[in-house]
């Protein structure tokens, strides 16, 4: 038995403060009067003086106790005996959802193995239940028999999001180390490389199975206008033999796109779908269909269709009105001295003609004849009457289809070398268009202005113009969506997300989101009955590969103990509160039932 914090004992100091505060309160006398008036005039109930022999009543002792009991209790006390506590570590992540040979799950299959463990080798001392994925955690505390740990782990799941490899390894690494742990029992499909660590139990479940697996869905918009997107999987074949691998994709329900690759054994193959139809929700599914059925699908939303909000900052508004003719364009026009920071929470991209930001923006941004001189982008800028044009890269996003000999530039101004961003389009005094990207954003200079757009009435211009949004939406850009298992920041704005089981979670706006671990599409809702559709993906290839899974490794920990019985600590805490309730209601009990002495009176 011991204490673990024995510094609470010098609170005993106070037990002498209860027997002054019996000593001193006065303690009535009872007496037979005649009348009040000689009650009064004799004061015969005036209290004993402080000090002369003491008297306790039988509540000062059990006043006294629970005042004992108090002090020990905040001092921890606890037994030491001999145990052998177990630790269970589950592997949960989403490869266990495989089927084996027999039928079960290989998660199935593990919780029955480790059940019948439990059994076999529990002597009735304490079980520490951990799951993998997506990080190891532990299910609650230790439960104190072997029945209840038995029906936690049946009440656990596995999650759509694979385990963190080098986690999973600390954690039984730090539990093999661990003198207080009798015995380990770990369940996975993944084997433990030799030689295995003391007290260590390995329930390997499940075997090698080839596996043909959707690695990404990657959705994309060439350029503004095309409502159509173009759509890449990314499938792999994880099997001895050649296998033709089809992929069908629909779109809220409607087929449309069906295309198929042969893939050599451990190929990782690209199928394209260069022509969908919009939709809202897309699904891939993957055949032929295997024992992993969780990565022969995936998700897509065709978010990359909606207008690009794009907010113009000029003091001439009315150039900006142009862009208002280009499909996919949603556009709010500002003057300098209207425009506030907040104005860039809506959008997707800024232009700013004629003017630069006081701080740099958190959005994609083009800078148009940009002023000289400003402390946030410090452009060295030189104005011409006539612009020359001398250079410019053959292939590259923003100079793409552009025919720069017929593009005509009357005036501008040239921009000198720049710190972090590079010259695109050079000129015969210095650059005409340079890009470079900040904070993770990226910014376009130029030292002409594209607007107003002019469509065909201007092509070389309008395309370049088409060429610098895109590249500043990020379109035409491969957007797989997010994995299982990583949490993300919630948006401005969004209040509910519900997971694709139908489960409600109320968030708040730059908080990070946690709960994901289900594959397939989250629905991100606002205050303002705002929807916005996030699409959800295992893929993780070396999850998928289910034929070459690499052993784990764990080094000898320092201090670890061979097997055999350990010490283990209960804490005594509870019982010694128990005392004191039950002390504080007996005294309550036998004080209102005890007769109050009372005054005698004779006539």
């Amino acid at each position: 038995m011991g204490l673990l914090y024995p510094g609470a004992l010098y609170f005993f100091a106070i037990v002498p403060a209860l027997i002054i505060a019996y000593l001193a309160r006065e303690r009535p006398r009872q007496a037979t009067v005649s009348s009040v008036l000689a009650f009064r005039a004799l004061r015969l109930m005036r209290g004993e003086r402080f000090g002369g022999r003491p008297r306790f009543p039988w509540t000062f002792f059990v006043e006294l106790l629970i005042l004992c009991l108090a002090v020990i209790a905040m001092a921890g006390p606890y037994a030491v005996r001999k145990g052998n506590p177990i630790a269970v570590v589950i592997d949960n992540s989403a490869a266990m959802q495989a089927k084996t040979a027999a039928g079960p799950t290989r998660f199935e299959d593990a919780v029955a193995k480790v059940i019948e463990a439990l059994e076999t080798e529990s002597d009735g001392g304490q079980v520490t239940v951990y799951t993998t994925a997506p990080q190891p955690r532990s299910l609650g505390g230790a439960f104190a028999e072997t029945g209840t740990a038995a029906a936690a782990i049946r009440r656990v799941r596995p999650v759509d999001a694979p385990d963190d490899a080098a986690a999973l390894t600390a954690l039984l690494a730090q539990l093999s180390g661990n003198r207080r742990i009798g015995r380990i029992i770990f369940a996975s499909y993944r084997t433990i490389a030799a030689p295995l660590p003391a007290r260590l139990t390995a329930i390997t479940t499940g075997e090698p199975v080839a596996n043909y697996a959707i690695g990404s869905f990657a959705l994309s918009r060439e350029t503004f206008g095309a409502a159509a997107l173009r759509a890449r999987l990314n499938v792999a074949n994880f099997s001895g033999a050649t296998q033709t691998l089809k992929a069908t994709i629909t779109g809220d329900g409607k087929v449309v796109g069906s295309a198929q690759a042969a893939t050599a054994p451990g190929e990782v193959a690209a199928i394209d779908f260069p022509n969908l139809a919009p939709a809202e929700e897309y699904r891939a599914q993957l055949l032929p269909a295997d024992a992993f059925a969780l990565d022969n699908v995936a998700f897509a939303t065709g978010s990359a269709v909606k207008p690009v909000a794009i907010l113009f900052i000029s003091p001439v508004p009315a150039d900006g009105e142009s862009l208002k003719s280009i499909p996919g364009v949603a556009l709010t026009t500002r003057t300098p001295a209207a425009y506030s920071p907040k104005d860039l929470a809506e959008s997707d991209l800024a232009i700013f003609e004629y003017s630069l930001p006081k701080e740099i923006p958190p959005v994609n941004a083009l800078l148009v004849m940009p002023p000289p001189g400003d402390p946030v982008f410090d452009f060295q800028v030189e104005p011409a009457a006539r612009i020359e044009l001398t250079g410019w890269p053959a292939t590259d996003p923003l100079t793409d289809g552009v025919n720069f000999r017929l593009l005509n530039i009357r005036s501008g101004e040239y921009i000198g070398q720049h710190p972090w961003m590079q010259a695109i389009v050079s000129g015969a005094a210095g650059g005409l268009m340079i890009a470079g990207t900040r904070q993770g954003h990226r910014f376009v200079a130029t030292g002409f202005n594209p607007f107003p757009y002019l469509g065909r009435q201007n092509l070389p211009m309008s395309i370049l113009s088409l060429n610098l949004l895109s590249y500043l939406a990020g379109l035409g850009a491969q957007t797989s969506g997010y994995h299982t298992g990583e949490p993300w920041i919630v948006p401005a704005g969004v209040r509910t997300i519900v997971q694709p089981s139908g489960r409600k979670e109320t968030v708040e706006p730059g908080s990070l989101f946690t709960a994901t671990e289900e594959q397939g599409i989250y629905t991100l809702a606002g205050e303002a009955g705002t929807r916005t559709l996030r699409a959800v993906n295992l893929a993780d290839l070396g999850a998928s590969d289910l034929q070459n899974v690499p052993p784990i490794r764990i080094e000898s920990a320092a201090g670890g103990a061979p097997g055999g019985e350990a010490t283990v600590r209960t804490s005594l805490f509870p019982y010694v509160l128990a005392a004191i309730i039950a002390l504080i209601m007996l005294e309550a009990i036998l004080v209102y039932r005890s007769p109050h002495p009372a005054l005698e009176l004779e006539p």
